[in-house]
């Protein structure tokens, strides 16, 4: 998908989280995107948002713009973002975005920290969004390789530990190790990537030898969260 409509997309919600006070920072494949990376592309917006699912859904109900996936998990909310409320004439193409939010009600003091980056869209102009910053996105991206075999996620971890090194060797020596060894085990060519933040991962990789590596694991309630950084109950 076009990265201007996926812009698009993006300062339409924040707007509307902006304008009602939500905190929210937006990670992920687009997130990666936003910090300037070019080797990938991506489909939609994962967002984390500090609210019940309950008032996103109230706020967006009435928008004719979203349109809701309906689900029930109590952490997370889909929407389509339609284009078509924004275009000008009847032969201009529409386009249909997945939104993903992950919500809850979080103490903001432990809300990952974000940095504003400035998005250019085609319907929506320019403005800042809310990004978490490269340590967090590296530590979510570590995560969903130890958790899936997507090939991006371990190119995401590449990009950002080539961009972000020396900024990311702080947060490598807190990482868990299960995670890691995870990781490793999925996508075996992490192991020299890691290498360069001063991560051994032979011991990581030993302590998960007996784990099961299923195609993927379904996230659970709150783990998307926790991948984040976030303590959820």
């Amino acid at each position: 998908m076009h990265q201007t409509t996926l812009n698009d997309a993006a300062l339409a919600l924040s707007r509307v989280l902006t304008f009602h006070r939500i905190h929210h920072t937006f990670f992920g494949g687009f997130a990666i995107l936003a910090t300037g990376a070019d080797h990938r592309e991506s489909k939609d917006l994962d967002v984390l948002v500090s609210a019940p699912k309950s008032t996103i859904t109230e706020i967006l109900s009435d928008r004719r713009d979203w349109l809701e996936i309906p689900q029930s998990r109590e952490d997370y909310v889909a929407y389509f973002w339609n284009s078509s409320s924004f275009t000008t004439s009847p032969l201009e193409p529409k386009h249909m975005v997945l939104v993903e939010m992950f919500v809850g009600q979080h103490d903001k003091a432990r809300f990952p920290e974000s940095r504003n980056t400035v998005l250019r869209g085609c319907k929506m102009g320019t403005s800042y969004v809310p990004i978490v910053s490269e340590d967090v996105l590296f530590r979510g991206k570590l995560n969903a390789c130890a958790s899936r075999g997507k090939r991006s996620d371990a190119q995401d971890v590449d990009y950002l530990v080539s961009t972000y090194g020396e900024r990311l060797k702080v947060v490598a020596k807190s990482l868990d190790k299960r995670t890691v060894g995870l990781a490793v085990r999925r996508h075996p060519e992490l192991r020299k990537v890691l290498a360069e933040l001063g991560i051994g991962t032979r011991g990581a990789v030993w302590g998960v030898r007996k784990a099961k590596i299923e195609v993927a694991v379904v996230p659970q309630k709150w783990d998307v969260h926790r991948g984040l950084g976030l303590e959820c109950a």
